[in-house]
């Protein structure tokens, strides 16, 4: 009878502790990249505790030094493929040719995306507490113009007004802090 190879609980333990690291750290990346891949937010959510799963059993096969968002990124497309049956049934449904060139693309805007998503978070940090609050209630999930207006005690036309002027604002902080020109 062939003895099973003991394995190294503190080899174990810095595995687990590497693969929580990277999967908190790169989780929003993993989740955009498959948002631009389904229909809604629920199926991407979904599809985010799958490949978080499969990340998990396959972690052993992952290069360290390598781009684990690259690598978690083909997981999850891999997900989606083989999830396909379920959103056949949803209102949009996309050609496989027009997924692999979407994924393909999101693939590549990872390191802007994430560039551009950290200069929004400073950007965010600059405006009066009271346009952040705005812009916040308007974006957080669910949230309407009518919703942000009431908290804010702004009339509706008045927040649209309020947050055009903030998205041009927001706009223009984020392209000068990452070094682009803004088109407006």
């Amino acid at each position: 009878m062939e003895s099973q190879p003991q394995s190294d609980p503190q080899s174990e333990a810095e595995s687990r502790r590497q693969l929580v690291t990277l999967l908190t750290r790169h989780q929003r990346q993993i989740f955009s990249y498959i948002y631009t891949l389904v229909p809604n937010r629920a199926d991407a959510d979904d599809l985010l505790q799958e490949t978080s799963l499969v990340i998990c059993e396959k972690f052993a096969d992952f290069t360290p030094g390598t781009d684990f968002v690259a690598w978690a990124c083909q997981i999850a497309y891999w997900r989606v493929r083989y999830s396909r049956q379920k959103f056949a049934r949803s209102k949009i449904v996309f050609d496989q040719d027009i997924v692999d060139v979407v994924a393909s693309t999101a693939g590549e805007m990872v390191a802007e995306l994430d560039e551009r998503h950290e200069a929004l978070g400073q950007c965010l940090q600059r405006l009066h507490p009271r346009d952040r609050e705005l812009i916040t209630a308007r974006y957080e999930p669910g949230g309407s113009v009518e919703a942000a207006a009431r908290r804010s005690g702004r009339t509706r036309q008045t927040a649209y007004k309020a947050l055009a002027r903030l998205r041009k604002l927001l706009l223009d902080c984020v392209s000068t802090r990452i070094g682009h020109v803004s088109i407006a």
